[in-house]
């Protein structure tokens, strides 16, 4: 089946044994696919994978998601994966959460008409639990915190760049699919971010705004000058002060989730905020490294940059989606408190525009377990999903739809219009835009 001669990457004797079938036949594909992409990045060998995995397809159309003929080969060899893992957001099928009209209901129910099957088939293969659902799995509500150093094999690009920079694990951003072949064999390729010389930044970015910068913004700005490479960031320090805590750790997960869409950014240093950038310093910089300059002005002709893709132009905001990546229980009540406070200024008890905010589903189960907070949020008119705003995209679900958002990675890939912040809440409050 594979010529072991011809390989350059060094296999193990148990290795070498499974790609010879002595595991079966499902179980030899799957390593073949494991070693032959490990031989494609150039990888010395495979190391195991020494933490929980998180996959990027949660959902079933053919064509995008792993074929269900693979899955059913898998399963029925009564393979699944090393370690638990968890999934990003299911579908928008909570219908009563999204706005929809009677087509888009019917149009999602004939896209997702397989996903109960494929539901099946994850929790089968390894998945931790139907609720295991989400693109932030690394919330402490939710439980899936690798370890400093663990070697993974994620695939999300929220997800891994969050691991990598803020947690200091070691993945590479996996491709779909074999995110899930390297969670069943429970080895990855030895290469790029999973190596001490792959995690050294090759741009010295200095941020000189006058204030903490928005985080989507930032991120953008970041992922458009360095593309793939990793940068190290200065000047946050100023904004955020030393080290992790929680507000440190959304901003860095919104202007991560950012970096990686506007580039292929799998990786970022910041100065006196992130474990390795602490322990390191500039030491973690290549000699030859680029600089880059990020300054307010800078930003704001980001922000004016970008297009208008509504079919009017000049439409009313219609709907609203926040929460891509899905948002924390900090974030939430700070949504909260934003959305209450706005109306109150402005007279009104509910907001202008039909808003959904997404979070994990045990993200959610605590918000609403407080009474008060989840009564001044829902009381406003703002719906509750753990799923997905991006596929109600797909195939031209919302073209049409005036919908804004505060996330760059909606805007990147979608018709949405972005709005930071501070701009966004002024909008949902009074349905207009200035």
């Amino acid at each position: 089946m594979t010529n072991l001669e011809n390989l350059e990457i060094k296999l193990t004797q148990e290795e070498r044994d499974i790609l010879q079938g002595e595991q079966g036949t499902a179980m030899q594909k799957v390593m073949k696919s494991v070693v032959l992409y490990g031989e494609a990045l150039g990888a010395e060998r495979l190391v195991d994978i020494e933490g929980d995995g998180h996959f990027v397809i949660a959902y079933a159309i053919p064509g995008i998601a792993p074929s269900m003929e693979m899955l059913d080969e898998l399963t029925a060899a009564g393979l699944e994966t090393k370690s638990p893992f968890t999934l990003d957001p299911k579908p928008p099928l909570d219908f009563e959460n999204w706005w929809l009209n009677p087509n888009q209901v019917q149009l999602l129910k004939q896209m997702y008409r397989d996903q109960e099957r494929y539901d099946e088939k994850m929790l089968q293969l390894g998945l931790r639990d139907t609720d295991a659902c989400t693109c932030t799995p690394y919330l402490p509500q939710v439980g899936n915190v690798p370890k400093r150093g663990a070697i993974l094999a994620w695939s999300e690009s929220a997800c891994a760049i969050f691991a990598n920079s803020v947690l200091a694990a070691r993945t590479n951003r996996q491709g779909a699919i074999m995110d899930l072949l390297c969670g069943i064999a429970g080895k990855t390729p030895l290469a790029g971010l999973l190596t001490d010389e792959g995690r050294r930044a090759a741009w010295l970015i200095e941020v000189h705004t006058n204030k903490l910068p928005p985080p989507q913004l930032l991120g953008a700005a970041i992922g458009m000058q360095v593309l793939a490479d990793v940068p190290f960031i200065v000047g946050l320090d100023r904004f955020l002060g030393p080290g992790l805590n929680t507000e440190t750790r959304d901003y860095l997960h919104e202007m991560g989730a950012a970096c990686a869409t506007a580039g292929a950014v799998g990786l970022f240093h910041v100065e006196n905020i992130t474990p390795e950038a602490i322990d390191y310093g500039r030491e973690l910089l290549v000699p030859d490294h680029e600089n880059y300059a990020i300054d307010d002005r800078h930003l704001d002709d980001l922000l004016a940059s970008y297009p208008v893709l509504w079919t009017d132009k000049d439409a009313k905001p219609e709907k609203c989606f926040i929460g891509c990546p899905h948002l924390s229980l900090e974030q939430l009540y700070w949504w909260t408190e934003k959305i209450h406070g706005g109306l109150q200024a402005k007279g009104r008890a509910r907001l202008a525009v039909k808003t959904t905010m997404c979070a994990a589903p045990q993200v959610l189960q605590t918000f609403r377990s407080d009474a008060e907070a989840r009564q001044k949020l829902e009381g406003a008119g703002v719906k509750l999903s753990a799923g997905c705003p991006m596929q109600l995209f797909d195939n031209d679900l919302s073209a049409g739809d005036a919908i804004i958002t505060n996330s760059n990675k909606l805007r990147a890939y979608t018709a949405a219009r972005f709005f930071p912040d501070e701009e966004l809440a002024e909008i949902m409050v009074s349905g207009g835009i200035k």
